[in-house]
């Protein structure tokens, strides 16, 4: 007896193209499926917290304030501030050089002050595959320098008096300027010694920065030709906490005129963004760089007219570096949302500091008291803040507003200073392996 054959892929009866239906819907699915889990691990990829390098860098930033409030130039408490540096950095296992200078004041008198310095070993780069072919080009290159600066003085204040003459106590410890840029640098001092920087890195802290930047010009003096030669950057990070934004600026030597930019002198700055692109720093940590785009004209000293786009004539630590021709990059935070060069100097639309014209540094508006209880509020309120968005029935509350705690995965909240310190030295250790033109990390 002859057996009949079944076909276990379809009933009897359905059409034969029930197999295939099956096998495309299975094939369907597992698409589906895998685009799922790519789409989870974006999605992780997207929240997850970068630059979690803990509460050191925020809280030496307290301590100098606290302990220093007022390290002026040349003055006792800039001295206690340098030691405090020192034994920082020794913590972090440096063998920190304290370079001494003196700078005489209008009446000849010679006063004080001093550099600390450190420097870490860089593994240097190598030749990028898609780099064009040129003869007598070196595959790798391992001699390349990086200095990275931040005064640790605080600005002179005036004294101001209130309607009977009185003089108003100055409160100003300098949390905002410069011990916010001064944990950053610490902060990217310790982050370095574990991921290694390609180029070899010397970390400077300056004194006397708000004195003509004598602690700057002292060291760019004392630099020996071959590390002039070799140095692609100087990055100078000024006060990062309190501004209303964090932007990077290239030097005012890449400014050609016109339209015009010498984008060798600007490639760091490129780089500083494309660190805070490529790792979605906003969307992960809510921290962003921003660059001036003010875009208007401006008339510089040699007679032509340039965009004020990118630079500022804002001077500070980097500015020996600028005016030798080295390249530069500045950061701070401020407003640039301007309209004239006499606006420079805003740091904050705020009105609470509509009395100092939005400027921080050099006011009494520079406490770490008035600004930790100001952005602690101002976190509370972006917490309660409603939301527009356009949302599913389940995200939606009765009221019609959006509930974010339905619509954003659940971040840990970081206080301001902390944010702003942790992911400028993040900025920092990614940028200094960011190679130069041709060149990429070779770990």
């Amino acid at each position: 007896m002859k057996k009949k054959s079944v076909n276990m892929c379809r009933a009897p009866g359905e059409k034969r193209m029930g197999c295939f239906g099956l096998r495309l819907l299975a094939s369907i699915l597992a698409i589906v499926f895998l685009l799922s889990l790519f789409a989870c691990a974006s999605s992780e990829k997207e929240t997850e917290q970068l630059a979690d390098y803990g509460q050191d860098g925020a809280t030496f930033a307290r301590k100098l304030a606290k302990e220093c409030p007022r390290r002026i130039p040349f003055s006792n408490q800039e001295k206690k501030a340098a030691q405090l540096i020192i034994e920082q950095l020794e913590t972090e296992g440096y063998e920190p050089e304290q370079q001494f200078f003196t700078v005489k004041d209008a009446a000849g008198v010679e006063h004080t002050s001093s550099n600390i310095i450190v420097r870490l070993k860089g593994v240097g780069f190598r030749r990028s595959k898609t780099a064009q072919k040129r003869p007598n080009v070196p595959d790798t290159i391992r001699d390349r320098l990086l200095v990275i600066g931040a005064h640790y003085d605080t600005p002179w204040i005036e004294d101001v008096f209130d309607a009977d003459g009185q003089p108003i106590p100055i409160k100003a410890d300098g949390i905002h300027d410069n011990a916010s840029g001064v944990a950053a640098v610490l902060t990217a001092a310790r982050v370095m010694r574990e991921m290694t920087p390609g180029y070899d890195v010397t970390f400077v802290f300056f004194g006397a920065g708000t004195a003509n930047y004598a602690g700057a010009s002292y060291f760019l003096k004392t630099m020996s030709k071959e590390d002039r030669e070799r140095l692609e950057c100087m990055m100078n990070i000024g006060p990062v906490y309190a501004g209303d934004k964090v932007y990077a600026h290239a030097g005012q030597n890449s400014v050609v005129g016109g339209e015009f930019k010498d984008y060798l002198k600007r490639r760091k700055l490129y780089q500083v963004t494309d660190v805070f692109f490529e790792n979605l720093l906003y969307t992960r940590n809510g921290y962003a760089v921003y660059t001036n785009q003010a875009s208007f004209q401006v008339q510089l000293d040699n007679g032509q007219t340039a965009i004020f786009r990118e630079w500022t004539t804002k001077r500070s630590d980097h500015t020996p570096f600028d005016e030798a021709g080295i390249p530069v990059v500045f950061i701070e935070s401020g407003d640039y949302n301007i309209e004239s060069l006499d606006e420079v100097g805003l740091e904050s639309v705020n009105q609470m500091f509509q009395d100092t014209n939005g400027r921080l540094s050099g006011t009494n508006w520079d406490n770490t008291k008035v600004l930790d209880a100001l952005f602690e509020e101002l976190e509370k309120l972006s917490q309660h803040q409603e939301i527009p968005q356009i949302s599913t029935i389940k995200e939606t509350q009765a009221d019609g507003r959006v509930d974010p705690s339905t619509t954003m995965p659940a971040k840990k909240v970081i206080d301001r200073l902390t944010q702003r310190v942790n992911n400028t030295a993040f900025v920092l250790a990614h940028v200094a392996r960011k190679g130069p033109l041709d060149y990429e990390f070779a770990p």
